[in-house]
C-alpha cells in the first residue's frame, strides 16, 4: 500500500492512521475503534485518489471516512458488515434489503441507488442505508467504490 503523498512531502496523517491501524490490533479496541481507523485510512486514499493536487482530498476523505467507519464499526458487526457489503455489491438498484442483527437487536436496511458508474479509474456504486439502533433511526447516504483489479468495496458516507 502506498503512503499519501504531496510532491514528495508524507502528509503526517498517514503516521497517525497509520498508528491508529496498528494500535487498532490490541485485544482491547472496539470495533467502534477499528472501524474509525480504517474508515479513515480507506477515506484518505479513496480522497487522495480524487484531488490529486494536494492534500485536501485526503484530509477530506479521512474526516469521513473516520466519521463512517466509525458509525459501521459501532453498530455492526461482521456479519452485518458482509451483508451491506454484498449487498451493495450484488444488490439491484432501488431494491431494499432488510435485516435484524438478532445478538446486537439493530436493524439495518440498505438499497442501492444507482447502477455502478466509472469515476476515477474505478467502479462506483451510490447506496442509502438506515440503521435502527435503540429505536433511534440513523440514515446514511453514501458510495462505495472498487479500484482497478480489486473486488474490495471502499465506502464513504455522510450521515443525513
Amino acid at each position: 500500500m502506498g503512503s499519501i503523498s504531496n510532491k514528495g512531502r508524507v502528509f503526517p496523517a498517514t503516521f497517525f492512521l497509520a498508528i491508529a491501524i496498528f494500535s487498532a490490533g490490541c485485544e482491547t479496541t472496539s470495533n467502534r475503534d477499528m472501524g474509525t481507523a480504517v474508515g479513515a485510512l480507506l477515506g484518505g486514499l479513496l480522497g487522495s485518489q480524487i484531488d490529486d493536487k494536494g492534500g485536501r482530498g485526503a484530509l477530506i476523505g479521512a474526516l469521513v471516512g473516520g466519521v463512517v467507519g466509525r458509525m459501521i464499526g459501532h453498530y455492526m458487526d461482521e456479519s452485518d458488515k458482509q451483508r451491506l457489503v454484498q449487498t451493495i455489491d450484488e444488490g439491484p438498484r432501488g431494491r431494499t434489503v432488510s435485516w435484524r442483527n438478532e445478538q446486537s437487536g439493530n436493524e439495518f436496511e440498505v438499497t442501492p441507488t444507482s447502477d455502478y458508474y466509472v469515476q476515477n479509474d474505478r467502479q462506483c456504486r451510490q447506496f442509502d442505508q438506515v440503521v435502527y439502533v435503540d429505536g433511534r433511526r440513523e440514515v446514511m447516504q453514501g458510495v462505495a467504490c472498487k479500484s482497478p483489479g480489486s473486488d474490495e468495496l471502499a465506502i464513504e458516507g455522510t450521515e443525513i
